[in-house]
Formats: structure tokens, C-alpha cells, sequence
């Protein structure tokens, strides 16, 4: 795994006029994860499809047009485990997910699509990425 080429990516993802200028029309259905970065400590790990499945892991995410939010998530870390049935908001290229009976329980995240996938952006306040998600539509 190379950390420059990751990193690069992400760079060139951040500076992109599609972070700022995604449509949120396209928001409204299921999304499944198919791939996804956690910075645990000091190394940046890299999960693809084939890994997802070999570790029973998924994630399925579905955003309805009245903006209800379904979220199933079996996954290692603990970002999703707080919200299962909320809503779901979007503010410029943020998208948060609220949790209707917990405020503290809302999660915010930097989105984008780049050719038909949904990426989704977690950070923590130092900067180190909790959640950096590809999913394709389920629709």
C-alpha cells in the first residue's frame, strides 16, 4: 500500500470543484459500501470489496426522499454504531446524519460523488481520517 498514492488521491479529491459542487438530487436511495480508509494510530488502512467480504463486514445506507435515514452497519469501528433510524440534512458538501432522539448522537460528514459513487468524509478534530467510504447505489 502506498501512502502517497492515498494521499494524493485524497488531495486531488479535496481540491476538486465536484467536493463543493455535488448535487444532492442524487443523494435519495440505497448505498452500499464497496470500499473504505480508517487512520487507526498511525497507519492508514485500506479495505476493498474482496476484504469487506472476507471480514463479514458491510455497510448499507439508505437515504429516503423525505429525508429518513436507514443505516445498517457491521463494521470494526465505532462511527455508525450510534445511529441505526434518524434523518439525514445537507449543507453545501457536508451531509449529516441526526439522530431524532439523541442530538450528541448526530454525525457529520464531507461528501462527493465521483462517476455515480457516493464518497463520504469523517474526520476528527486533529485532522486524522475516522472514516474515508466509497459506495455504489443500490437502486
Amino acid at each position: 500500500m502506498s501512502d502517497n498514492s492515498i494521499l494524493s488521491k485524497f488531495v486531488r479529491w479535496l481540491a476538486s470543484p465536484e467536493v463543493f459542487g455535488s448535487i444532492t438530487k442524487k443523494i435519495p436511495g440505497e448505498w452500499e459500501l464497496f470500499e473504505y480508509y480508517v487512520d487507526l494510530q498511525e497507519d492508514l488502512i485500506h479495505l476493498k470489496e474482496n476484504d469487506l467480504k472476507n471480514n463479514n463486514e458491510s455497510l448499507k445506507i439508505e437515504f429516503g426522499e423525505d429525508e429518513h435515514l436507514l443505516v445498517k452497519a457491521r463494521l470494526p469501528m465505532s462511527v455508525f454504531n450510534d445511529i441505526e433510524n434518524g434523518s439525514w440534512s445537507v449543507h453545501r458538501n457536508f451531509i449529516t446524519f441526526m439522530d431524532s432522539s439523541d442530538f450528541r448522537n448526530n454525525i457529520e460528514f464531507q461528501f462527493a460523488f465521483e462517476k455515480n459513487n457516493l464518497k463520504l468524509l469523517k474526520k476528527d478534530r486533529l485532522g486524522k481520517i475516522e472514516f474515508f467510504g466509497f459506495f455504489k447505489t443500490q437502486n
